[in-house]
């Protein structure tokens, strides 16, 4: 196979090296002072780089992984059934609350005629439930459950 050379300077600049670097790099591939075997260098190259994205990727992977298992420690993340769970309760209970307000309201507009007073009543009673949504505080209940059999259990023991 026929040699091709390249010079120190124009494998730095392939490589995005120092030439200090190339000649340390690539000691095996130098033919004489400042001149490669361009093919011999590529071998070299790919040999030391093998493998490196995928082990930086797991350690990138892990980093993460610790970094949201502390996150969850501090309750910054929350298991998605809690979060399920929560807005679920929340949901009923604004259900539940816009759902009374006909009955609630309807004898404020027994003899109302006028028909802006009527908005007027009925605006308040919505924004009136709105607040209390924006003001939803979750009462975490004394019993849970197993994520993984289903099971209720006492959260107190």
């Amino acid at each position: 196979m026929q040699q091709v050379l390249a010079t120190e300077n124009r494998i730095a600049k392939l490589f995005q090296f120092s030439e200090r670097k190339v000649r340390d790099y690539f000691k095996a591939a130098r033919i004489s002072p400042g001149k490669y075997d361009l093919l011999q260098v590529i071998e070299i190259f790919v040999e030391k780089n093998l493998g490196k994205d995928e082990t930086a990727e797991l350690k990138r992977a892990d980093k993460d992984l610790k970094e949201y298992k502390l996150q969850i420690l501090k309750k910054e993340y929350h298991h998605e059934s809690d979060v399920v769970r929560i807005v679920s309760n929340m949901n009923y209970n604004f259900k539940s609350k816009l759902m009374a307000i006909p009955s609630k309201i309807s004898v404020q507009l027994l003899n109302k005629n006028n028909q802006l007073e009527i908005e007027d009543i009925l605006k308040k009673a919505v924004i009136n439930v709105l607040e209390e949504l924006v003001d939803y505080k979750y009462e975490e209940s004394e019993f849970g459950e197993d994520e993984d059999t289903g099971e209720t259990y006492n959260k107190i023991d």
